[in-house]
């Protein structure tokens, strides 16, 4: 009896034994470990484990596919036109001046059929010259010489550096000009604090400013001239020559060299106080296009001063304009002297002093320059 009990008792550990062996072996067929199981860990790594973070894109990079960009000529679609973030988007300053930029051609119709941004004022190195403008321009004054524009040219940018000047309008700066004629009406004008306050001053000619500070002001940034007018310049002033010939070019280089350069028309400077590193001399093309869309043929060719005006509105961004035109009394002469006979170019027919002055006043009008009679 006993040892019957005894083998029922060892019969059921048995099978106790049994279903737990037989339990663990099912379950490590049919189960992962938790960690494995998770797509991400949870676990604390171990020396022997490493954990990859999720990678984030490259700097500019997107996970989206590049969208590509509507063909030419794609029209706006109508919810867009007229929106009210157009303006600023499709039409913003070309300049960095706050109130008015000169090359901003909207709002004067008047202003945008004379004015040509594509304009180069300045003579380069390398130019594709008009052939017509080159022909009217060389047909301008008598030259007496039998050199070619190209050689002429060559020989001048062996003396002066080739300029380097970007006069195209930046959103970055605002280029504040005066340009300083020499008519008599400056004279007890008191505004000499208000032409230094500008960034560059352009004078020209035989302008003195010595004794007149306080009508013209003592500063100058660029002296504009010919050989027919060519003054020694202080240290710091850029030159800017205005070739009425190619007579001029060829007296430029000699002037700041040789010296043997004498005569053009008449008897000249041989040689000119000036900074080689600071001379610009002002394109030939140039001349004609002031001709065409600005005087309108008005005269035989443009004067210095109506020359200078057109110049500063290509190659700065804001234009004040001093010392043109007659003084109160009518009369014509410089603001250092008192000669009877200034006006006389009036009678010759090479300049037309009356159209210029509409063209200097229109251009007040339009906004395009601040006038100071």
């Amino acid at each position: 009896m006993i040892l019957r009990r005894k083998l029922c008792v060892a019969l059921v550990i048995a099978a106790i034994l049994f279903l737990m062996f037989a339990s663990q072996s099912i379950q490590k067929k049919n189960f992962l470990p938790l960690s494995l199981a998770l797509p991400f860990s949870w676990a604390t790594p171990t020396n022997e484990e490493t954990v990859v973070q999720p990678t984030a894109p490259p700097a500019g990079l997107t996970h989206e596919p590049p969208v590509s960009p509507p063909p030419p000529n794609t029209p706006k679609p109508e919810a867009e036109e007229g929106s009210l973030g157009d303006p600023q988007q499709d039409q913003s300053r070309p300049c960095g001046c706050s109130d008015s930029c000169i090359s901003d051609v909207e709002g004067s119709d008047w202003f945008s059929k004379r004015y040509d941004p594509k304009q180069q004022p300045v003579l380069r190195e390398t130019n594709n010259f008009d052939p017509d403008a080159i022909k009217w321009w060389l047909g301008l004054q008598r030259s007496g010489t039998d050199q070619t524009l190209e050689g002429v040219i060559s020989k001048m940018f062996k003396v002066i550096s080739p300029p380097t000047e970007d006069f195209r309008p930046l959103p970055s700066r605002c280029r504040r000009c005066a340009v300083v004629g020499n008519s008599g009406n400056l004279r007890k004008s008191g505004h000499g604090s208000l032409i230094n306050s500008h960034d560059f001053i352009f004078r020209m000619n035989k302008a003195v400013t010595q004794g007149f500070e306080k009508d013209v002001g003592n500063r100058t940034t660029y002296h504009l001239l010919y050989p027919e007018s060519a003054v020694d310049l202080s240290r710091g002033v850029g030159l800017i020559l205005l070739p009425f010939k190619l007579r001029d070019l060829e007296w430029l280089t000699s002037a700041l060299s040789t010296g043997e350069v004498k005569m053009t028309y008449m008897r000249v400077k041989d040689r000119v106080a000036a900074d080689k590193d600071k001379v610009l001399v002002v394109n030939p093309v140039f001349f004609k296009y002031v001709c065409d869309h600005w005087t309108e043929r008005h005269g035989r060719y443009p004067s210095t001063g109506m020359l200078a005006i057109i110049f500063a509105l290509h190659t700065c961004d804001q234009v004040s304009v001093f010392g043109y035109g007659a003084d109160q009394q009518g009369n014509w002469h410089h603001y250092w002297e008192q000669n009877r006979y200034a006006g006389a170019f009036k009678k010759t027919g090479v300049h037309s002093a009356d159209f210029e002055t509409q063209v200097i006043q229109q251009l007040a009008k339009e906004g395009k320059i601040s006038l100071h009679l």
